[in-house]
């Protein structure tokens, strides 16, 4: 990107105070420019590196694969995580039922 030229005195030469003015924005510029790139790749790799943590402690990430299926408990209903701690579907759908909506709303 070319910046334009520093103002010159009435004998065509640059004035040094403008030329030192400009060579320190220059380089400003470039240092500003360095950080931010080392600032957006370390980002990138910061948010890789926990992805693949997040990744690999989330229950059932594994490659390995699980054929057990859900056991159901005693009372008549079923659970939904098998022996290995993934979803599995439950061994009954749900109904309906003939009982009024209840809503808790938490207040006091």
């Amino acid at each position: 990107m070319a910046f334009p030229q520093p103002p010159r005195s009435p004998d065509h030469r640059p004035d040094p105070s403008v030329t030192a003015a400009v060579r320190r924005r220059d380089q400003g510029r470039r240092r500003v420019g360095r950080a931010t790139r080392w600032a957006v790749v370390a980002a990138v790799a910061g948010t890789a590196a926990l992805g693949a943590g997040y990744a690999h402690a989330i229950p059932g990430a594994s490659a390995q694969s699980s054929t057990t299926t859900a056991p159901v408990g005693g009372s008549g209903s079923s659970s939904t995580r098998g022996t290995s701690g993934r979803l599995h579907a439950p061994a009954q759908a749900p109904g309906t039922t003939s009982q009024a909506p209840q809503t808790n709303s938490g207040a006091s």
